[in-house]
């Protein structure tokens, strides 16, 4: 009677964690409807081209060349990419004359994004292994939001810093990209 029980428990443990895990085919649909979302309303923000103003923030490298074995690390790098760009365009962004409706779905895409990714990803923590490259993901959008502060929000270093979250969809899309298979 007990090694049925036993054997009970096995198989529904078992179940369990098959279905708390994290389905990353739903995963990668989402994330990359989200990604042409953003790039579209990214590229709708024209302005003016500021050559002098431009400026290496030094993404970190590890991102750019995760392997396809790291999925729940692709997961948390994307979320913590999303929150921090996120973070960048809720600040003023007036003096740009970009259309505010255009600026507003953005920020509502990813919201919208950021949440799905902290249901998904609500028991995953950082670990030894990806806590170093959240720190240098975390410096990265400090750079970039420093540069806006420097530059006063000017229209020219939010053309900058636009040019620079359309390389970082690029990122996340090859992140994205992880989760197939």
């Amino acid at each position: 009677m007990t090694n049925r029980w036993i054997l009970q428990a096995a198989f529904l443990l078992g179940f369990l964690s098959i279905a708390l895990s994290i389905n990353y085919e739903i995963l990668e649909r989402r994330q990359s409807s989200t990604n042409s979302e953003c790039l579209e309303l990214l590229e709708q923000l024209d302005g003016q081209f500021c050559l002098g103003h431009r400026k290496n923030f030094k993404i970190p490298m590890e991102v750019k060349r995760l392997g396809q074995t790291e999925k729940k690390n692709a997961a948390i790098f994307i979320r913590e990419m999303l929150q921090n760009i996120f973070i960048v365009f809720k600040n003023d962004s007036s003096s740009t004359g970009w259309n505010k409706k255009i600026v507003e779905s953005f920020l509502d895409i990813l919201d919208d994004q950021i949440d799905f990714l902290n249901k998904v990803l609500a028991n995953e923590r950082w670990t030894p292994s990806n806590f170093p490259t959240i720190l240098r993901l975390k410096s990265y959008y400090r750079r970039v939001q420093s540069f806006l502060e420097v530059k006063g929000y000017s229209s020219c270093a939010w053309m900058v810093v636009r040019a620079e979250i359309l390389k970082n969809f690029s990122i996340i899309r090859r992140l994205t990209n992880t989760f197939q298979n």
